[in-house]
């Protein structure tokens, strides 16, 4: 008896745990692509992360994906639609911008300086994760303000 076909199945068996892998990846980076779009960004500089991490995960698969003439295509429509819907939002997401005051200061302070608008406070205190609005850092992070210039903060 050769040892011939024993080694032929282990082939074809390692080859489908290679496709059983690869496949498991395709879902779950079609997963994350579904999910980025329903992530809450703050920022958008954490939107733009989100993009870079989509385009990575996905730009391998796509040379999988081109096995099956469905495959692919069922896999780049799902990708092309979460790029154009994540530029989309990234373009409506205004840039955060680290800003020093050079002293600690009240955020309705710094919120009227910024913005005008001491309302917007909350938002510094909840993006910096301070814990008195009273006392902010001296180095923290700001939403740049609607008069920035075009470009800013990128």
């Amino acid at each position: 008896m050769s040892a011939y076909p024993r080694a032929r199945s282990r082939i074809a068996e390692e080859r489908g745990r290679e496709m059983a892998r690869a496949f498991a990846r395709l879902m779950a980076a079609l997963a994350f692509a579904r999910g980025v779009l329903r992530v809450p960004f703050a920022s958008r500089q954490q939107a733009e992360a989100h993009r870079t991490r989509l385009v990575t995960m996905m730009e391998p698969l796509l040379e999988l994906a081109a096995r099956d003439q469905q495959l692919l295509t069922t896999v780049g429509e799902a990708y092309g639609a979460a790029l154009q819907a994540l530029d989309a939002r990234i373009l409506s997401l205004k840039p955060i911008a680290r800003v020093s005051t050079g002293e600690s200061q009240p955020a309705c302070l710094i919120a009227w300086q910024l913005y005008a608008d001491t309302e917007r406070a909350a938002e510094l205190v909840r993006l910096n994760g301070a814990r008195c609005p009273e006392f902010m850092p001296e180095q923290l992070l700001a939403q740049m303000p609607d008069d920035a210039p075009a470009g800013a903060g990128r």
